[in-house]
């Protein structure tokens, strides 16, 4: 019996050095496999290096369909559906056109985009944070503006209610048509539901600025680091900006805009102040938050955050060259004078 116990005693040794082994090995596999910690990459000057070509290249709005109410987010069931509805609407858009198609409707508004499919379109909604988001806008609530006025008293509501109207002067129309908007007040900052220049920017970096260069419109804004606002400030387009590291985020606060960069999907005054926080959280993403206020126009704070990801290493920014051949707001307001001469 004393044979029997030693033989199973060593058995049992045997199996458990064994099981040791196998687990150490399995535990050892787990581990190995865990996403190792993203190690923010540093410049010579020991900032975070955001420096390169970044896009914010998603379908998500800026706000919130009505519909949605309060509701936050997609699930991934609601993403692929949208995905497929918005290739299925793209896919028909790009068919030939009909070349005996009727005109337009007599009073339609007709734009500088002669056709539906002048245009192309993000088809895919990125996630922000590991959420698919129904708006950019994250607060308030409802993924709304929160205005103060219906309709919104910018500066050019002021100068319509004072009796000018849309084609009076070059006053009253809005910047972009002189190639001075990107649109809205700085690069990505008001979105664009179609795809184009508008959604690339270029950031650069050294030791006392950096440098944001918007594509569209060719838009440079200069970021002087742990620095104060000009004093006394002018209103001047793009603002005023300075900025500062909070560990790895880089905060840009900018002021000073002029009124009239105000833009139809984002109003503003002169009392526009921005904020925005820019977060290198993998070598590919980079998380943009930016919150907006203006007393004037808002009832409060507006926060808007989105994914800006970075382009492929073929791809380039170009230049916008607007101003060739732009003969927008001459050829508006002649027309208007015309009319009014009609009329007479």
């Amino acid at each position: 019996q004393s044979k029997i116990v030693r033989q199973n005693s060593i058995f049992l040794g045997r199996n458990f050095i064994v099981l040791l082994f196998f687990a150490d090995m399995l535990c050892s596999e787990i581990f190995a496999q865990e996403p190792q910690q993203f190690i923010v990459p540093k410049t010579e000057y020991g900032y975070p290096d955001l420096q390169g070509l970044w896009t914010d290249q998603t379908r998500t709005p800026f706000e919130r369909p009505l519909n949605l109410d309060l509701q936050r987010t997609y699930s991934e069931e609601e993403i692929a559906e949208l995905e497929q509805r918005a290739v299925a609407i793209s896919n028909g858009l790009q068919q030939p056109l009909d070349p005996d198609r009727e005109a337009p409707p007599r009073g339609a508004v007709i734009t500088n985009q002669p056709d539906a499919n002048f245009n192309g379109f993000p088809m895919t909604y990125v996630a922000v944070k590991g959420e698919y988001r129904t708006s950019i806008i994250v607060d308030p609530k409802n993924g709304r503006l929160p205005f103060k006025d219906d309709p919104p008293m910018d500066i050019f509501a002021k100068r319509a209610a004072a009796g000018m109207g849309v084609f009076d002067g070059p006053e009253n129309r809005p910047s972009n048509e002189r190639c001075l908007g990107v649109p809205g007040q700085l690069p990505i900052v008001v979105p664009l539901p179609i795809d184009g220049p508008w959604r690339n920017i270029q950031i650069v970096q050294n030791k006392d600025y950096v440098l944001i260069f918007g594509e569209y419109h060719v838009t440079a804004r200069i970021v002087r680091l742990n620095s104060t606002h000009h004093d006394p400030g002018f209103a001047k387009y793009y603002g005023d900006s300075i900025g500062h590291w909070e560990d790895d985020t880089l905060v840009i606060y900018t002021k000073s805009f002029k009124p009239e960069q105000s833009d139809r999907r984002l109003p503003s005054s002169g009392a526009l102040e921005i904020v925005e926080r820019m977060t290198l959280v993998s070598n590919s993403e980079v998380f943009y938050q930016y919150k907006i206020t203006d007393t004037e126009i808002y009832t409060q704070t507006i926060t808007a955050e989105l994914t800006l990801s970075r382009m492929p290493a073929d791809n380039k920014l170009y230049e916008s060259a607007c101003h060739e051949g732009n003969y927008s707001l001459p050829s508006i307001l002649a027309g208007a004078r015309r009319q009014e001469a009609d009329s007479r």
